[in-house]
């Protein structure tokens, strides 16, 4: 069994809060990230295998957060909720470990971590960087706030 990582459940915590609230609202969402049901994994969970198939280093799930937050800004009409969060966060992950980490693997390693094809990564990563107009770096200071916001966000869900 793996080990529990405070970062990872403060992120799944986040992104369950937000998808409970996107979900009530049944609002239409088409992008190619929407599946046509949700996966049965939990975020946590999903988190957890990534985290262990992929040995990315834990800025990488900071950085996904902040790629998130940046598509939600610059796209309010992608509605992140429980048919498309799988498929956005790992794309997030994958981008974050290729531009932040010296190691990683070829897309249909990733694709079999996620639990989609190959031809499927590619196309969403495509996308993705396109929503993100290919606008990856992340500075220090900005990066900071996030993990600070997180061990915060993760101290108060202890109490």
């Amino acid at each position: 069994m793996q080990q529990s990582n405070p970062i990872l459940l403060t992120i799944s915590n986040i992104l369950d809060e937000i998808i409970k609230e996107t979900d009530s609202l049944e609002l239409e969402s088409n992008s190619i990230f929407h599946a046509i049901a949700a996966p049965a994994i939990s975020i946590y969970n999903y988190l957890q295998r990534i985290s262990k198939y992929t040995h990315c280093s834990e800025q990488c799930f900071v950085i996904a957060l902040i790629y998130l937050d940046r598509l939600q800004e610059k796209h309010s009409y992608l509605v992140l909720n429980s048919n498309c969060i799988h498929r956005f966060l790992l794309l997030a992950i994958v981008i974050a470990i290729k531009f932040q980490d010296d190691d990683y693997y070829k897309n249909d390693y990733y694709a079999k971590v996620g639990g989609i094809n190959v031809k499927e990564i590619n196309r969403l990563e495509q996308e993705f960087l396109e929503y993100m107009n290919y606008e990856l770096f992340i500075d220090e200071q900005q990066y900071l706030v996030y993990e600070k916001r997180l061990l915060e966000y993760g101290e108060i869900e202890m109490s």
